[in-house]
């Protein structure tokens, strides 16, 4: 796979210029869902070294060590050469990683379709797990966090990834916190004996990403790929995540709550995930607490009334505001058409409305449209 990088981001910055901007208030897409989706695990792949792609076969997932002493120190695992910020504010590379695993899904070695072969037209939408976190977390994060998504339809099917913000970055004491939830998970968990009998030499001390599929209500069937992070003796999934020491006055309830146990939540639930794990730290770095999560059904640990938008929130709510959003995407976009999703509420810019725009256009790369049009080529025979 050749990846450029800025690919995404040079597209983004040139399509909409003069594209006409649609804003529509948030509120009308928060309808919530009737039933949380089932989540169907589809397929597996692992980056190694940041960068290299390695297919699997085998469904592998790190399991949680069954000793983990405290306190645990994850600042002395800190290393600055890791943050790349040029990788980190254009993402391309992993979003094609997405793309590379449908080719080889489909492909023999010798480069023939396969005839058990995976179709992107079987879902309505193939994201990245963090393209629907930003989204869903919109309804429910203390901060109002800016974000950009991309959607892209081509060949009936629609592809969304997330865009890293031009001012997005990290220095000091962010910098050391955007890295201890990796070490925290690298210190919890080990690889089993029967996974590293499926995996080649240099993919054990990879990170590993799923595939899942769920439909949100009756017929709206969605792709989503994300890091797999821990299962435990019995085989539930885990979602493992670091909190500061939650205050317990109302507002440090507050962000404890909408920062850290609902995105969590969306995150575990997107996955398929039974549990949470959470590491409660110091401002240093150290975990001096663990504890387990079940993750509920309607999100009811961490659901609250929001007085400005006069609206209860659950996650009920925040799985059909998702699903109503993406329903817009697949209704509105046609072929070779690029939609850009913006919310910026950050600094109070525009709290309570979503940004969309379209243009003629879309961002996948030359290699995988011609293996998709191969794809139904060979069907069609």
């Amino acid at each position: 796979m050749e990846s450029d990088i800025g690919r995404i981001h040079l597209k983004y910055s040139g399509c909409f210029q003069d594209a006409h901007d649609e804003s529509l208030p948030l509120v009308m897409f928060a309808n919530g869902i009737k039933y949380t989706p089932t989540v169907k695990h589809i397929g597996q792949y692992a980056i190694c070294n940041d960068k290299d792609f390695v297919m699997l076969r085998h469904r592998v997932c790190p399991r949680i060590k069954d000793d983990i002493p405290l306190p645990l120190d994850l600042d002395q695992d800190f290393d600055e050469s890791r943050y790349n910020p040029r990788i980190r504010k254009h993402d391309t590379i992993y979003f094609d990683f997405i793309l590379q695993w449908i080719k080889e899904y489909n492909t023999k070695p010798d480069g023939i379709i396969i005839d058990n072969k995976f179709d992107p037209q079987d879902f309505h939408i193939i994201a990245k797990k963090g393209a629907l976190k930003s989204l869903g977390n919109t309804l429910t994060d203390f901060y109002c966090n800016d974000w950009i998504l991309l959607a892209c339809k081509y060949e009936g099917a629609i592809y969304l990834t997330d865009l890293k913000m031009e001012d997005e970055s990290y220095e000091g004491f962010h910098l050391r916190a955007s890295q201890w939830g990796s070490i925290f998970e690298k210190k919890t968990t080990e690889l089993s004996e029967s996974d590293l009998e499926q995996l080649v030499e240099g993919a054990t001390d990879g990170s590993f990403y799923d595939f899942s599929s769920f439909a949100l209500g009756n017929d709206f069937k969605v792709l989503v790929r994300g890091e797999l992070d821990a299962k435990n003796d019995d085989g539930e999934l885990y979602e493992l995540k670091t909190s500061a020491i939650p205050r317990s006055d109302p507002v440090g309830v507050s962000k404890y709550k909408r920062g850290k146990l609902a995105p969590a939540w969306l995150q575990a639930t997107l996955s398929g995930c039974k549990w949470l794990k959470f590491g409660y730290r110091d401002g240093n770095g150290v975990i001096h607490d663990i504890k387990d999560l079940k993750v509920s059904q309607d999100g009811r640990e961490w659901a609250f009334y929001d007085k400005r938008r006069e609206i209860f929130c659950n996650g009920k709510v925040v799985l059909g505001f998702i699903q109503n959003v993406l329903k817009k995407v697949k209704d509105d976009l046609k072929d070779d058409e690029m939609y850009r999703i913006v919310y910026k509420g950050k600094k109070g810019y525009d709290k309570e409305n979503l940004h969309f725009s379209k243009a003629p256009s879309d961002f996948l790369p030359d290699w995988y449209k011609a293996h998709v049009r191969e794809l139904y080529r060979s069907t069609s025979q």
